[in-house]
C-alpha cells in the first residue's frame, strides 16, 4: 500500500474512535507549539478588554455591570461581569478548564474576592475560583493571597481528627493562620508555664511542630497569628477573662516569626492584657483589645478609652483610634475586618477607619430581644456575598451590615450563645459557636444547618448564657477558629475560659477537618501584580496551575458523582465571598482538561499591555 493510503486508512480509524467518544492522550511535554489548539472545545473567552464579549464563536456574550473594561478593573464594592445560563456552559459530569489573568495591587483594603463563579448555593452545586487572605477567629485577614478552587454537588464528608498542638492546653486560641504552605495554631495556658504561649506548625495527621515560646513575659498565650508584608505577626494575651485582671500578668506584646523556634519582639501596644485582634490595612499592622489594669490606687478605669494601635515599626506603636467605655456608642475592640476600603473593629458597637477618621457605624443586634441589647458582643466579623457579618452574643446569631448603621439578622445557630468564627469555604459561609463546640452552615431560606457538635452529651442543657453558673461556664466549648488549607475546612476547639484548672483537654484543645465537595488551594501567597491561574477537573483529580506550574491538586475521587450542571449565571469578578478587588483579563473555559504544554502556551499568550 502507498503512503498516502497508509495514511487515509489512518486518519479514518482516527475518526472512527473520535465518533464513539474516545479521547487521545494528552500533549506531552515534547509538543511543539505548532500541535497545540487553544480554540478546542473552548466555549467562553472573555477578553475583558473594552468589552465582555465572547470571542469563542459560542456567543456567550457577558453582561457588564460596572467594571471599567477600558483597563479590566474591578473595584471590590459591586461590579462584575454575568453571562446567562446556556447549554454550552452546563459542566455536567465531564473535563473542564478556566484559564484567567488576575492583577492584585500590593496594598488592598478589601477581601481579594471571586474571580470565577458557576455556583449554585441552594443547590450546593457548581465551581468556584477565588483568591483571600488566610485568617483565623477574632482578628482580620492577613495581606497575602491564596488561591482557592473548588466543585461541588452537594457532598459533604466526615470530619478527621487532625490531633492536638499541645498536650497539656485545652486552648487552641482564634489563630487557625495558613503562612508560606503551612497552617500554623497558637494555644493558650497549659499545665506548666514554660509551655505557655506556643506556637504550632501542622505536620499532617495529627502531629504538630513546636515552633517555640513566643517571649518570655508573663503571659498565658497567644491569641492571635496574621501574615502583614511576607511575615508571621504572633499578639501574645493572657485570656482567661475570669482570672486576667486579678492575676500577676504582664501586658500584651507583638511578636515576629524568623523560623524555627525564633520570635523577634515587636513591642508592646499600649497597656493591654489581651490582644483581642489582629489587622493588616493600608500596609499597616493594627492591633486592638482590652485596656489593661487600672491605675495604681484605683479599682476602676475612670473612662479611660479602649484603642486601637498601629505599629511603626521596631518596637514603636501609636495609638490609632480611641473608644467610648460606656454606651451608647462604647466599643472595645474584640473583632476586625477589613473590608471595601475601611478597617471594622466591633464589640459590641462597630466602628469604620478609612485611614483618617474613625466612624460609628451602627449595633448589629439583628433580632436579639431589645431586653438583652446591653448584653450585645462582637466576635467575629467575615465578608460573605460582598457583605460585612458580625458573629454576636449573647445569641449566636449572624447580622449583616447594610450601609451606614443598618444591619439585618441572617439568623441564629441553633441554641448557640456566641460566634467566634466565620469563613467562606467552597461557595458556603461556616459558622463555629459556643457552647456545643457547634459548626453550621447557611443555606438561606432554610437558614443554619448544624454540620457537628464536638461536645454534646447526650441530655445536656448548657443553662443561660446571661446568668451562667461556674460549672457550666466549664462545659461550654468554642470553636475558636475555621479556615481553610490544603483545600480543607479546619476548626479548632478550645474551652470557655481557656484555663487548664476549669475544663479537661479531651475535644477541647483539639483542631479537626472535613471536606465539602472537593476543593484544591495554593497555600503560598500568590503575591502582587499579573498572575495567571488555570484551574480544572481531569476526570476524577482536580488540579490548580499557578503561572503554568502545578501548584495543587487533589486526592483522586468518583467523578461521576459531581454533576455540576446548573442553571445558575456565570459570573467574573463575583461570586459567594466578595466582588473582586483588582484587574481580570482573558478569562477562558474549555470543555476539557488542557494538557500541560496548552497551559504553558496560553501563559506565554500573555494579555498584559
Amino acid at each position: 500500500m502507498s503512503r498516502r493510503g497508509i495514511l487515509r486508512r489512518t486518519l479514518f480509524g482516527l475518526l472512527c474512535l473520535g465518533s464513539l467518544g474516545l479521547r487521545f492522550p494528552a500533549a506531552s511535554a515534547q509538543d511543539t507549539p505548532s500541535d497545540i489548539d487553544l480554540q478546542r472545545d473552548l466555549v467562553g473567552h472573555w477578553k475583558l478588554r473594552g468589552d465582555c464579549q465572547d470571542s469563542s464563536g459560542r456567543n456567550n456574550h457577558g453582561r457588564n455591570h460596572g467594571a471599567d473594561l477600558k483597563t479590566s478593573r474591578f473595584d471590590g464594592r459591586s461590579t462584575f461581569v454575568e453571562v446567562p445560563s446556556h447549554e454550552t456552559l452546563r459542566l455536567g459530569r465531564g473535563d473542564f478548564t478556566i484559564s484567567a489573568w488576575v492583577h492584585t495591587d500590593k496594598v488592598v483594603d478589601d477581601t481579594l474576592g471571586d474571580v470565577f463563579t458557576l455556583y449554585d448555593p441552594r443547590a450546593r452545586r457548581g465551581v468556584t475560583l477565588n483568591l483571600k487572605a488566610s485568617s483565623g477567629g477574632y482578628q482580620s485577614s492577613g495581606d497575602d493571597r491564596h488561591v482557592y478552587f473548588g466543585i461541588d454537588d452537594g457532598k459533604l464528608g466526615e470530619w478527621q481528627d487532625c490531633g492536638r498542638p499541645s498536650p497539656t492546653s485545652n486552648y487552641v486560641s482564634n489563630s487557625l493562620t495558613v503562612f508560606d504552605g503551612h497552617l500554623y495554631a497558637a494555644i493558650v495556658d497549659a499545665e506548666k508555664e514554660a509551655d505557655w504561649c506556643h506556637v504550632f506548625r501542622y505536620g499532617g495527621g495529627k502531629t504538630w511542630i513546636d515552633c517555640g515560646r513566643v517571649g518570655q513575659r508573663k503571659t498565658t498565650g497567644v491569641m492571635g497569628l496574621i501574615v502583614h508584608q511576607g511575615h508571621l505577626y504572633a499578639g501574645t494575651s493572657t485570656y482567661d477573662w475570669t482570672r486576667v485582671f486579678s492575676g500577676d500578668y504582664e501586658p500584651a506584646r507583638v511578636y515576629r516569626y524568623e523560623g524555627g523556634t525564633t520570635w523577634t519582639d515587636c513591642g508592646q501596644p499600649g497597656e493591654m492584657l489581651r490582644i483581642n485582634c489582629m489587622a493588616t490595612y493600608g500596609g499597616r499592622l493594627y492591633v486592638g483589645g482590652d485596656r489593661g489594669l487600672p491605675p495604681p490606687g484605683e479599682k476602676q478605669w475612670t473612662g479611660r478609652p479602649y484603642r486601637v494601635h498601629v505599629w511603626k515599626g521596631g518596637r514603636d506603636w501609636a495609638v490609632a483610634g480611641e473608644f467610648p467605655a460606656e454606651p451608647p456608642k462604647n466599643c472595645y475592640p474584640h473583632a476586625m475586618a477589613v473590608h471595601d476600603g475601611k478597617l471594622y473593629v466591633g464589640y459590641p458597637n462597630v466602628y469604620s477607619f478609612d485611614g483618617d477618621r474613625w466612624e460609628f457605624a451602627g449595633t448589629p443586634i439583628g433580632d436579639t430581644p431589645v431586653d438583652q441589647k446591653p448584653l450585645l458582643q462582637v466576635h467575629s466579623l467575615e465578608v460573605f456575598r460582598g457583605k460585612l457579618l458580625a458573629g454576636m452574643w449573647p445569641e449566636a446569631r449572624v447580622v449583616e451590615h447594610q450601609g451606614g448603621e443598618r444591619w439585618r439578622d441572617r439568623g441564629r445557630l441553633g441554641d448557640g450563645t456566641e460566634i467566634n468564627a466565620l469563613t467562606v469555604y467552597n461557595g458556603k459561609l461556616y459558622a463555629g459557636a459556643i457552647p456545643r463546640g457547634e459548626v453550621s452552615r447557611y443555606d438561606d431560606e432554610r437558614g443554619w444547618t448544624s454540620l457537628h457538635k464536638f461536645f454534646s452529651p447526650s441530655g445536656w442543657e448548657p443553662g443561660p448564657p446571661t446568668d451562667p453558673v461556674r460549672k457550666e461556664i466549664n462545659n461550654w466549648t468554642r470553636v475558636t477558629s475555621l479556615s481553610v488549607y490544603q483545600g480543607l475546612l479546619f476548626a479548632s476547639l478550645g474551652s470557655c475560659t481557656s484555663s487548664v484548672k476549669d475544663a479537661p483537654t479531651g475535644v477541647r484543645g483539639s483542631v479537626y477537618s472535613v471536606k465539602a465537595g472537593e476543593c484544591v488551594s495554593y497555600d503560598k501567597d500568590l503575591g502582587p501584580g499579573w498572575k495567571h491561574l488555570v484551574a480544572q477537573r481531569r476526570g476524577g483529580e482536580l488540579r490548580l496551575y499557578v503561572e503554568g506550574r502545578m501548584a495543587a491538586k487533589s486526592a483522586p475521587f468518583r467523578s461521576e458523582e459531581f454533576d455540576l450542571s446548573t442553571d445558575s449565571p456565570l459570573r467574573i469578578g463575583a461570586g459567594e465571598q466578595d466582588f473582586f478587588s483588582g484587574r481580570i483579563r482573558d478569562v477562558r473555559l474549555y470543555r476539557l482538561a488542557l494538557a500541560e504544554p496548552e497551559i504553558l502556551a496560553l501563559q506565554k499568550e500573555s494579555p498584559i499591555d
